[in-house]
């Protein structure tokens, strides 16, 4: 299996040692304790899920509550999947996908990319073999076309990085919420709550091969609920007086709707 990590200064593949990552024109990153290495460059800020979000995307998942999303999405990876095959994760969080993937799949090799520093640590702390590095969607130190399977869950869309990173047969898994998704979440938040728009941000560049819609009602105590929210966009983006009320609830149920489309590069 060649190593698809480029350096980000001079696009020269990556080496890995204990403590850093290097190339051979002599550029090294650090590696945090827990094994994640940042690949920002030039001073970029790391941004992404700040602590208190990273703690509660761990917790919560953790418990298992999208347990079901991580089924289907073995699923779908098994039609692929194939010894040796690359796997990159862009946006991978806590990594509670890419491991739990990594796990089913060690023949293959996953790694995942993220802007959150404090989320990478949870990732590479829990992981057997996927490794994590910060990095910006816009910019993913990847060879051309070495993705042979490119992950894609609940985050902002880059076309023209997937396009360049995915191999010509590559296929892109793209996850996305359905309309109902967090409808419970929703009803302590606003008033009125509105249903998700099911677009999926992806234009005809990919080809949709397929569409899978993941449903499942879950049922939280009080702590899973405030994590919930709090790793949510809502949390920054409601008035703080309805994220005070819906923290208070002891107990509540919600709905979870996944869309999983299956893509490939058009031709």
């Amino acid at each position: 299996m060649k190593e698809p990590i480029i350096c980000p200064v001079c696009k020269q593949t990556l080496e890995f040692g204990e403590k850093t990552a290097f190339c051979k024109n002599g550029h090294s990153f650090d590696r945090s304790k827990e094994g994640s290495v940042n690949l920002i460059i030039n001073g970029s800020p790391s941004a992404g899920d700040d602590p208190l979000m990273a703690a509660a995307r761990k917790r919560f998942l953790g418990a298992g509550y999208y347990s079901h999303l991580l089924s289907a999405l073995k699923d779908s990876v098994r039609t692929s999947v194939f010894d040796g095959c690359t796997v990159i994760d862009a946006c991978c969080g806590e990594g509670y996908f890419t491991n739990g993937l990594q796990n089913e799949f060690p023949e293959s090799q996953f790694y995942g990319f993220d802007l959150s520093k404090r989320a990478l640590r949870y990732a590479a702390r829990d992981s057997r073999k996927a490794l994590f590095f910060s990095a910006n969607i816009s910019s993913v130190p990847v060879k051309d076309g070495a993705a042979d399977i490119l992950f894609h869950i609940f985050a902002p869309v880059n076309e023209k990085e997937f396009s360049r990173i995915l191999a010509p047969d590559g296929v892109l898994i793209h996850v996305f919420p359905g309309e109902n998704h967090l409808m419970g979440i929703k009803r302590l938040l606003y008033e009125k709550p509105r249903k998700n728009d099911e677009n999926s941000g992806l234009s005809n560049t990919f080809e949709k091969i397929s569409s899978k819609k993941i449903s499942k009602k879950i049922f939280l105590d009080g702590q899973s609920l405030r994590d919930l929210i709090t790793m949510t966009p809502y949390f920054y983006r409601t008035p703080k007086d309805r994220i005070d009320a819906a923290m208070a609830v002891s107990a509540a149920s919600t709905e979870t709707e996944f869309i999983i489309e299956i893509r490939k590069k058009a031709r």
